[in-house]
């Protein structure tokens, strides 16, 4: 597969399911195969649901040739065959993650521009660019252009929006996550539109 574009990224506190699985089905037919992943995240969500819910967005992934990817879980990474496994900052080490998942791709959320640079993580997801959050201020397109200049695949993430998300790709970006953009009031094919990854 190529390297997605877009990282969806599942809010189950502020989404409903079944909108969840709607946004999902729409981006992934869509855009170009391959362009687009489905994170699933579920943040103190006990397993046996996540799980469920897990297979239906793993079954829309394959029907249209996109990603799965599983947050933190590296249970249910391996029980969905998810094309990739993200870590957040305090999770486990990206080799011990390998040793569960093997040879797929393993993303990483990063807060800094620095740790960027010196991850071991196929990939990370820089945040927050454009919003402050949780105390964080934003660290604007001048942090992703520089680390996106010492590796490859970066991912902003934070107040990503159809109206600047192709501003990250100009600074050097692999690609953009969000959850709002996608998962929000906003019409998501904008956001593949102005990525120009629509099938």
């Amino acid at each position: 597969m190529t390297d997605p574009v877009l990282i969806a990224i599942t809010d189950l506190d502020g989404c409903t399911e079944q909108r969840l699985l709607e946004r999902w089905e729409a981006l992934a037919s869509a855009a170009a195969p391959g362009t687009v992943a489905i994170q699933l995240r579920g943040q103190h969500r006990p397993a046996r649901p996540l799980l469920e819910l897990g297979r239906r967005l793993r079954a829309t992934a394959t029907a249209f040739g996109q990603w799965l990817i599983v947050n933190d879980r590296l249970d249910l990474a391996v029980l969905l065959e998810a094309d990739a496994a993200h870590l957040g900052e305090a999770s486990v080490q990206t080799h011990d993650a390998r040793r569960l998942i093997g040879d797929r791709p393993v993303f990483r959320a990063c807060h800094d521009p620095q740790a960027a640079l010196s991850s071991d993580a196929d990939a990370v997801l820089l945040s927050p660019v454009f919003d402050a959050r949780k105390g964080r201020p934003p660290l604007g397109l001048a942090a992703l252009q520089r680390a996106a200049a010492g590796r490859a695949r970066v991912y902003a993430l934070g107040g990503v929006t159809s109206e600047n998300a192709a501003a990250c790709r100009a600074n050097g970006a692999a690609g953009v996550a969000a959850i709002g953009a996608v998962f929000g009031d906003t019409n998501p094919r904008a956001l593949i539109r102005a990525l120009g990854i629509a099938r």
